[in-house]
């Protein structure tokens, strides 16, 4: 699957037409079918053990290792596709992301809902594909397959039209669409187009572009990944109290091979080196995301096929077999808000031990208002490698507002130029029609 990502990662950054873009996105989601069927075949097997009964007539191919009796031989099997799917649609994301030109102003919007599940042997599915096909042939319009990515979770299509518009579309398959379904897309336009409420927010949840530039540390990041493959394992410091630590499981296991103690040492060792050198080794509270297992986990996140590394070495990201973890102290989030003018307070309590969600980790204060940090809100901190000032910055921004929302949604100014951009070759950022 690393060969396979990678091919298919360097087929997307060579997409510089619709009609390109089209070829692509029918042979990723042939791929994604694919894995989606052996997950589906998988899982009927799994329920039809687990009542006690016995492999039918026309069972699937039997996992290549093991027992086919045993259960757990197929639950693995069914582990590994839901694996696969995963990576295959962060590529789909990657594809979002470089259609609608990096803003994350269209994928904010359009995640904001439950995740679909599978398409295979899905209602409508062939309508879809159909609608697909019908407007390349008689408009040469590309039509976004949201079904073929993780982040695009309202509406079944985004049409990019020859006069530059992002038109979502809803794919009948009856004459009737659901009511919930027409008010989200309509939700979707307004907050794009006018300003407007997200689509399935409570309260006064709204975008806000501001004129704080995105910085990251992804360069960083690309030189200690190409370290970790040449040593294994090494940490470093980043500014603003963070450290740092990749780990390759190739190069990993070709050092230590079954000294599995001897590995995990060195591991530990290249991170407190890391800690103490970044300042934050005698801190109360250290924030950590660990980038394992992460793909197509959370819509909001930028996905690794865009960052702006080859694709041997983003496709090694997403299956897992090179990873990395950022480490933080609340307090130097803190620090950072203070720099900017703000005054910090840390939320996390001593018996806090996984941040996730809504929870609260910083507030930030300006006068009379304020504005909370929460933990979903860490992703572009600890994964994206955004710099704590700059998001403090951003911050900083939304409180000098007049007309803030209660619950605003970042969006930062030049953040195309952090991703693997077709510009960064001498091209264009977007596609164009053929």
């Amino acid at each position: 699957m690393v060969t396979t990502i990678a091919e298919l990662i360097a087929w997307l950054r060579a997409c510089e037409t619709w009609e390109q873009c089209y070829d692509f996105q029918r042979y990723l989601f042939a791929c994604l079918y694919k894995a989606q069927e052996r997950h589906q075949e998988c899982s009927r097997i799994v329920k039809r053990l687990k009542r006690g009964g016995t492999l039918p007539a026309d069972a699937p191919e039997p996992p290549p290792t093991g027992d086919p009796l045993q259960l757990e031989n197929w639950e693995l099997e069914l582990y590994v596709y839901e694996r696969l799917i995963r990576q295959l649609r962060t590529v789909g994301d990657g594809l979002a992301w470089t259609c609608f030109g990096y803003d994350r102003r269209a994928i904010i919007t359009l995640s904001r809902n439950d995740s679909p599940g599978l398409s295979y042997n899905k209602l409508g599915l062939n309508a879809e594909l159909a609608a697909i096909e019908e407007l390349w042939k008689s408009n040469g319009h590309f039509a976004l397959h949201h079904d073929s990515t993780n982040c695009l979770r309202i509406g079944d299509l985004t049409e990019f039209t020859t006069d530059g518009r992002w038109v979502f579309r809803e794919v009948k398959t009856s004459e009737r669409i659901k009511k919930k379904q027409v008010e989200r897309a309509q939700a979707a336009v307004d907050a794009l187009n006018n300003g407007g409420r997200l689509p399935s927010s409570d309260g006064d949840t709204r975008l806000v572009v501001l004129q704080e530039p995105y910085v990251t540390n992804l360069s960083p990041l690309n030189d200690l990944l190409q370290l970790a493959k040449r040593h294994a394992c090494r940490g470093m410091q980043l500014p603003q109290g963070r450290a740092l630590v990749s780990s390759s499981l190739p190069a990993m296991t070709a050092r230590w091979k079954d000294d599995i103690e001897g590995g995990a040492d060195a591991l530990d060792a290249a991170k407190q080196q890391a800690f103490k050198r970044a300042g934050i080794a005698n801190a109360m509270q250290h924030i950590v995301g660990y980038s394992g297992d992460k793909a197509a986990r959370s819509p909001l996140m930028a996905p690794w096929s865009i960052y702006p590394f080859s694709p041997i070495d983003c496709g090694v990201l997403i299956c897992d077999m090179l990873v990395f973890d950022t480490t933080v102290s609340a307090d130097a989030l803190v620090e950072s808000l203070e720099r900017a003018g703000l005054r910090g307070e840390v939320l996390l309590t001593p018996a806090d031990v996984r941040v996730e969600g809504a929870m609260p980790v910083v507030r930030a204060r300006w006068r009379n208002r304020a504005v909370i940090w929460h933990a979903l809100g860490l992703n572009q901190l600890l994964y994206e490698l955004a710099e704590p000032d700059s998001i403090a910055r951003g911050m900083r921004e939304v409180l000098l507002m007049d007309d803030s929302p209660d619950h605003p949604e970042l969006v930062y100014a030049n953040e195309a130029d952090s991703w693997f951009t077709p510009r960064r070759k001498g091209g264009r950022r977007r596609p164009k029609r053929s």
